[in-house]
């Protein structure tokens, strides 16, 4: 269509149903034909979590050690994958654990060995039946599980007198000795960030504890009682880096070994969240002494078909498993395909911020692409990164503007530039540790050497006040269409049902016609507005 030449109303409206019709009626066939579960549609959580350990030595042999966690029916460990630098990798298995352990015969300067591995996990509550008395006769299996340890005191005349306060002279059945003596640590004692060893005896005594603290003073009083605990050792997993680490408890009870976390109040149940490492009182790294030793937990939330979904609706046409399974073919991971999609809905971000908000940015599309690769940086250091390669580039354009070279020239000179600039941030952030930052690599490369040339036009035509004006608005846009591309919720929707993108469409068309005062004008001329009314 040309320009000026206007559009008929019927044609707009028809094309306005028919994307209206293929969204609803593509959803609703799933729902209601194929009676697909809407639950089951929607993708579930899991975690990529990468073990960044930096270790430099001086020349002499070096080995470290680890935990890896093994697959239970709480916890799905998949894709393990190893980045040993120097060092062999040897993986064995002690008693109820796995140890991974990496050594070289001579090692100088500094070294980064990685671990990586993706983990699925489910919510499980456990329900202890009532009036069940503690076992007096257990399997030899379970004596261990009952004896006293280095700080873990069963015996000692502080837990038998804290247990006769708890529960005077009658034994406790099974359910009341547990929620007892959960709620006594819960509610009755200090939760404090020890970084050191605290046993039972002290937690006790100090009425405050960390986890480690807290977990063998429950298995101290546990044990006494006659029912058989253990520590378990892991990690909260949460989208970001950690160095912290988590000890909580399980209990033999019937069969089963029932957990119980007094830190987080988690009663007979363990969150999706929760990843066991290790069984048993350990140190989670083990490595020769005199060497300088660093590590990190990298967590990133991704979003995984749910095995339901595999198993009941492999057979279906619009199955969305199917749909993953044919990019997969062709090399596009289905976190791949989740970006994709998620383009789209960033657009339409910027599209109301520029035509109803009135906000001005560089490049139509440069903040949704500047999210999409802020994911991988996160968001502070995408913002810091963008800035940082925006004003070196300017800088070196208003040099380039000195030497009066033609544009061409010019342009690839600032593309050599930005391209210079990332390969310096990633190389730093690696030497520093700041994994994160050296993401900055996947930034549109070309869009970023033209938003710099445009800012060194603004900043020559209209000031540099207006060029940063127009950077800080840029910056909130890429803020905004970050937070929506993020969204697990946005992120599932669309992965279950990509005829939203038609619905997107809709939008825009709507958009495309608004001609309402944008909400920067009213603020402008407000003032004017309320005084025409009065």
């Amino acid at each position: 269509m040309r320009s000026g030449v206007k559009t008929p109303s019927y044609i707009y409206r028809f094309t306005l149903f028919i994307l209206l019709f293929a969204t609803f009626s593509l959803m609703g066939y799933k729902l209601f034909v194929l009676e697909y579960e809407l639950a089951d549609l929607i993708p579930t959580v899991g975690y990529d979590v990468e073990v960044n350990m930096q270790v430099s030595g001086h020349g002499d042999k070096m080995s470290i050690s680890t935990y890896l966690p093994i697959g239970t029916a709480h916890q799905n460990i998949s894709d393990e994958r190893s980045a040993p630098d120097i060092f062999t990798t040897q993986i064995t298995v002690d008693g109820l654990n796995r140890i991974a352990s990496w050594q070289a015969p001579a090692v100088s300067g500094t070294h980064i060995i990685r671990y990586n591995y993706f983990v699925e996990a489910e919510h499980v509550i456990y329900d202890i039946d009532r009036d069940v008395p503690i076992s007096e006769k257990l399997p030899d299996y379970l004596q261990p599980y009952l004896a006293p340890q280095e700080g873990i005191q069963v015996n000692d005349p502080l837990i038998e007198q804290t247990l006769h306060e708890l529960f005077g002279e009658q034994k406790p059945d099974t359910y009341e000795a547990l929620r007892t003596i959960h709620h006594y640590l819960q509610n009755e004692f200090q939760t404090r960030n020890f970084s050191g060893f605290t046993d039972a005896l002290t937690a006790l005594k100090l009425k405050e504890a960390s986890c480690n603290g807290k977990s063998r003073l429950f298995v101290a009083l546990t044990r006494k009682l006659g029912l058989p605990s253990r520590l378990v050792g892991g990690l909260i997993l949460n989208q970001g880096s950690k160095k912290t680490s988590h000890q909580w408890v399980e209990v033999y009870v019937r069969g089963h070994w029932i957990p119980f976390d007094t830190i987080n109040n988690y009663f007979a149940e363990i969150p999706k969240n929760y990843l066991r490492l290790y069984y048993g009182d350990k140190v989670l790294f083990k490595h020769t002494t005199n060497i300088n030793f660093q590590y990190m937990f990298h967590i990133t939330k991704k979003l995984v078909p749910r095995k339901e979904m595999k198993e009941a609706m492999y057979a279906s046409p619009l199955n969305a498993y199917n749909m993953y399974k044919i990019f997969e073919s062709i090399g596009i991971s289905q976190n791949l395909l989740k970006i994709i999609l998620m383009i789209p809905l960033g657009a339409l971000v910027i599209v109301i911020f520029r035509n109803v908000i009135g906000i001005e940015t560089f490049g139509t599309f440069l903040p949704a692409l500047i999210a999409t690769a802020a994911r991988e940086t996160g968001l502070m250091w995408g913002l810091i990164a963008f800035l940082a390669i925006i004003m070196v580039s300017a800088m070196i354009r208003r040099f380039l503007d000195y030497l009066q070279l033609l544009h061409s020239p010019k342009m690839a000179i600032m593309l050599t530039v930005v391209v210079i600039s990332m390969l310096l941030t990633t190389m730093v952030a690696v030497q520093t540790s700041y994994l994160d930052l050296a993401h900055v690599s996947l930034f549109p490369i070309a869009i970023l050497a033209i938003t710099a040339e445009r800012f060194a036009i603004i900043q020559e035509e209209q000031g540099f006040l207006k060029a940063l004006r127009i950077s800080f608005f840029t910056a909130v846009v890429i803020t905004a269409a970050y937070a929506v591309m993020s969204s697990l919720f946005m992120q599932s929707l669309f992965i279950a049902f990509p005829e939203l993108l038609f619905f997107l469409i809709v939008l825009n068309l709507w958009l495309g016609k608004w001609v309402g005062m944008r909400l920067s004008e009213f603020i402008r001329f407000r003032k004017l507005i309320f005084k025409a009314k009065s």
